[in-house]
């Protein structure tokens, strides 16, 4: 038998300040007392520090420009920072010239902040017709996002699912793909069968890493700062979850890191 391949747990998260209420209008300024701010990106951060972990924050190129002090956090603490978006639009249903101004306009802000993302994810999750080609001209290495639009219900039995590969995507592009079932705000608040109990979901995502580290998978798992960093028992169920992938041999990594792991390519 062949040497089995090292699972790989992608550790993500989406998101910074209010730059989804400035899309829609509900919102104008940056608010520095927000609890996903104030409360919830320190907690995040100081549960990575405890396990000397790296992950990727994708942020939105208004939160770049307005949240200085949390970008230098991110840089800090050596984690990996990719775009998503301007104002959070919802990206796959931006014209190309929308598309393109959104893209373009986030790396300008990250180029003066010191950035040079190599990733992107799509606000919203869907990458629309437009954006590979996009990302492709402006010189990014990965993209996470998925083409298929967040299901009312998501599946409760996920014993067949033992993981994603890596995908090579037009233009030279990694595809790293994720599930919607591995998001914590798609169980806490947005499908209709989501696990709303931390501890119920804890529980379901070791389900998941026990499968995917059987198959030397890989998986994504996004969370956010305002939804899991500012209550304690969805951050407990976050630590749960990353210690389980510690015992079980899971590579734990950024996207920058996961990308160049081509055992996982398909």
């Amino acid at each position: 038998m062949g040497k089995q391949t090292k699972p790989v747990l992608c550790l993500t998260f989406d998101n910074l300040g209010e730059a989804r209420d400035v899309g829609l209008g509900k919102a104008a300024v940056p608010d520095l007392a927000a609890p996903g701010v104030a409360t919830g990106y320190p907690k995040i951060l100081s549960l990575l520090a405890r396990y000397d972990l790296r992950a990727t924050f994708f942020i939105e190129g208004w939160s770049a420009l307005h949240y200085d002090d949390v970008v230098d956090s991110l840089q800090a603490g050596g984690h990996d920072i990719g775009l998503h978006g301007w104002v959070h639009e919802v990206f796959g249903d931006l014209d190309e010239r929308s598309a393109r101004q959104s893209v373009s306009d986030g790396l300008q802000v990250m180029k003066l902040r010191g950035l040079r993302p190599a990733g992107f994810r799509a606000p919203g999750g869907r990458i629309g017709p437009y954006g590979h080609t996009i990302l492709g001209q402006n010189g990014f290495s990965y993209d996470s996002s998925v083409d298929t639009a967040l299901p009312q219900a998501i599946p409760l039995d996920i014993d067949g699912y033992v993981g994603d590969g890596l995908k090579r995507l037009p233009n030279g592009l990694v595809g790293i793909p994720w599930q919607w079932f591995m998001i914590d705000a798609v169980h806490y608040f947005l499908a209709e069968n989501g696990l709303r109990d931390p501890r119920d979901l804890a529980d379901y995502w070791g389900r998941v890493l026990r499968n995917v580290a059987r198959a030397g998978g890989l998986v994504t798992v996004i969370s956010h700062a305002h939804v899991t960093g500012v209550d304690p028992d969805r951050l407990d169920a976050l630590e749960r979850t990353l210690n389980l992938a510690q015992e079980l041999g899971f590579a734990i990594q950024p996207c920058a890191s996961a990308m160049q792991r081509t055992e996982h390519l398909t």
